[in-house]
């Protein structure tokens, strides 16, 4: 009788490579195959590490389909790796499928925390995040993301997005529009060597998005509505 494998969902570095747990290498070590968004992210970390393992990408628009044959794979005895481009899988990025299909399966289903963008981010803020909502990345339409401030504009806890540089100005234009000029703290390329924290009003940061080149991943923390005396 074959005795099924483990999915392993495994936090990898942010940005900086020595982030890594010594148990996340050990687990990438031990597995028979890796699953990510992006295989050249994901063969620099293994790289890094002399680390060589088979890679099966996945993306929002496959993973139906490609969850199969990997608990498939692991119902015959095989362990794999879930890790995302950076971070902690499943948040913002593929692999709940995966993940829930392992669970109706009966499958082993095991966390190897690691770094998370929106925590780190979090942690660092100065704001006062005792509680907080973690959005990430906005829709594309202008009028689903009108939706969605709408819904969060009276939440009285920081906000969190994922943007990329080319929507970060325009999505803080947003926020503007429809919060008002709130407090709030970019962060761009957190752990990695241009990392930079800019705190100060949604005014004050898009007049610096203005004076420099956009590159790199961002992260937008928006002070909560303020409760009314």
């Amino acid at each position: 009788m074959t005795t099924n494998g483990t999915l392993y969902v495994v936090g990898t570095p942010i940005g900086n490579l020595q982030d890594i747990t010594i148990r996340a290498v050990e687990v990438l070590r031990g597995v028979n195959f890796v699953v990510a968004e992006n295989s050249a992210r994901a063969l620099k970390i293994l790289n890094h590490f002399d680390i060589h393992k088979s890679i099966l990408t996945i993306n929002s628009y496959n993973e139906d389909r490609k969850s199969r044959n990997i608990t498939e794979r692991i119902e015959r005895g095989e362990s794999c790796a879930l890790i995302t481009s950076a971070g902690t899988p499943c948040i913002s990025d593929p692999g709940n499928i995966i993940v829930k299909r392992c669970y109706e399966k009966g499958l082993n289903v095991r966390v190897v925390p690691g770094p998370s963008a929106a925590v780190s981010a979090v942690s660092i803020s100065g704001l006062f995040a005792d509680r907080f909502v973690f959005f990430g990345f906005l829709p594309q339409k202008r009028s689903k993301v009108k939706k969605v401030l709408d819904e969060l504009a009276s939440v009285p806890y920081p906000v969190i997005f994922f943007e990329s540089p080319r929507r970060v100005t325009k999505t803080l234009h947003m926020i503007h529009e429809e919060w008002g000029n709130r407090e709030a703290v970019l962060f761009k390329e957190m752990t990695k060597l241009y990392e930079e924290v800019v705190r100060g009003s949604i005014e004050e940061l898009i007049a610096r998005l203005d004076s420099q080149e956009l590159k790199g991943e961002y992260t937008i923390i928006v002070a909560g509505r303020e409760k009314k005396a």
